[in-house]
């Protein structure tokens, strides 16, 4: 839903429940004489639903339903219906009062317990109203979310079949280049196969959402490796790997996000600030530290596309169950992971 389409809703709502309010006073006979008094109530009796109706729909269902903090969403529901009674009362028995001279309660319901007792009913009305129009728009835009990245998806599934052109003629040509290599230089030819294993795991190993964390943490020394000839051995960094991962199981490609942003903007040349990467398991969670130097007056994104992919992934995988942080400070940037591992 855009924005255009929700203000139309809203004032196709609002005409309608005006409506249906003037309907229901003429089925029931409440037509009453024309008066200041009569303009200026039923004006302030709009404005307080409308009041409440927003506070409701703009202050109080986006940080409760979303998140399905149910208990909080019902206090506020009860401290929204002593704020409709409290506005109400101040504005038609004191402010419309002074100008008329004339109160809408009698002296005995006006008692502050029947009061609001009376004033309950209008008021959950017009909270129940607000969250149903704030369900509404909620279930579309999820559903239009969950569209999107189904197209997304099929977009990138299109993006991997044109990229994974003949990967048995790349794996030949590859293989063909290491045997040459072997003859001439052996550093030539044990990058050639990194590059030839890299580019396999990809294509068929990483096809399953979960792989071991032992191919995953020898993807990412290749990387390292390679990114290291790049830079004629100069790229200074320092790394920490468990050396027995056993069987565990970490969703496929996870990891070499952080370890390519720290390459793409950090100090990569400076052997007294070294890009620090360490990796540990406990048995139970998998840790993650990257830390690199960052040159003055580059900015990071932290809530850029990149991260906001990889939190919704893992959003989807463990739910609340892990820890990313991502700080910046003193010229250096930090990220920590933290995720349970699987068997």
């Amino acid at each position: 839903m855009n924005e255009k389409q929700e203000i139309r809703y809203h004032l196709l709502f609002w005409g309608f429940f005006v409506g249906m309010d003037l309907y229901f006073e003429f089925l029931l006979g409440k037509y009453e004489t024309f008066s200041l008094w009569l303009l200026l109530h039923k004006i302030g009796f709009f404005f307080l639903q409308a009041l409440i109706f927003y506070w409701v729909y703009l202050g109080v269902a986006p940080y409760t339903i979303p998140q399905k903090r149910w208990l909080r969403l019902i206090g506020w529901i009860v401290i929204s219906i002593f704020l409709f009674a409290g506005i109400r009362y101040v504005t038609e028995e004191v402010i419309i009062y002074q100008i008329t001279g004339a109160h809408n309660y009698s002296d005995y319901s006006r008692r502050w317990l029947f009061y609001i007792y009376d004033n309950s009913y209008y008021a959950f009305r017009i909270i129940l109203l607000s969250l149903v129009f704030y369900g509404v728009k909620y279930l579309l835009n999820v559903n239009q979310e969950l569209h999107q990245l189904q197209l997304d998806k099929k977009q990138a599934e299109l993006r991997v079949l044109k990229s994974q052109l003949s990967p048995h003629f790349l794996f030949n040509t590859l293989n063909s280049f290491y045997a040459d290599a072997l003859e001439v230089d052996l550093n030539l030819s044990n990058d050639i196969l990194k590059l030839s294993e890299m580019l396999r795991y990809i294509t068929y190993e990483n096809e399953a959402e979960m792989v071991r964390l032992k191919d995953e943490l020898t993807f990412l020394q290749h990387y390292i490796a390679l990114f290291k000839r790049r830079f004629d051995n100069k790229l200074y960094i320092e790394t920490h790997f468990p050396e027995n991962p056993d069987e565990y199981q970490i969703p496929s490609l996870l990891l070499i996000h952080f370890i390519e942003n720290a390459f793409k903007h950090g100090i990569l040349d400076d052997p007294l600030k070294p890009v620090y990467v360490a990796v540990s398991i406990d048995h139970i969670h998998l840790k993650m530290e990257v830390k690199n130097a960052v040159r003055t007056g580059e900015n990071y994104d932290e809530k850029g596309i990149g991260y906001k992919n990889i939190r919704q992934r893992l959003d989807l995988i463990f739910g609340k169950a892990y820890t990313l942080t991502i700080e910046e400070e003193k010229n250096y940037f930090k990220v920590f992971l933290q995720f349970p591992l699987n068997h």
